[in-house]
């Protein structure tokens, strides 16, 4: 016989609200922008991971290159789309100089990117929230 306390009653009613919160991959939010479309005309997607925290993926990070060697790298929000969060896309074009490295950083929607011209090796990373994914040195002409 299963007796149910006031506390199981609770516990069951708790979790009966989270369950009801909870959004389905189906119903989640789709982010309306691609890196292609953040990056612009030209630009082709040639590496990408996701950043991740605690084992879930939140965004990811892409890295698009156009002829002539010019790089754009997009952090693209899966997760809180359209919430203001911190989010950042990194594009290092130089180990030693700091000064070199491109990077937009703030509390955005959807996406964060950076452009421009990396003839050299490159290193790249973006988060969102608490999530990072980062790259290692690599991508030279």
């Amino acid at each position: 016989m299963l007796r149910i306390t006031g506390r199981a009653v609770t516990l069951a009613g708790t979790l009966a609200l989270f369950a009801g919160l909870a959004v389905s991959p189906a119903n989640a939010a789709t982010n309306p922008y691609t890196p292609e479309e953040v990056c612009g005309a030209g630009y082709q997607v040639i590496d990408s991971r996701p950043a991740t925290w605690n084992g879930k993926a939140y965004a990811g990070v892409y890295l698009l290159y156009k002829s002539g060697g010019y790089n754009c790298v997009a952090t693209i929000k899966w997760t809180a789309i359209g919430t203001p969060t911190d989010t950042m896309a990194g594009l290092y074009r130089d180990s030693e100089d700091s000064s070199r490295n491109l990077i937009d950083q703030g509390d955005y929607k959807y996406y964060a990117a950076v452009s421009g011209y990396a003839p050299d090796c490159i290193s790249y990373a973006g988060w969102s929230g608490a999530a990072v994914a980062t790259s290692g040195w690599g991508w030279c002409s």
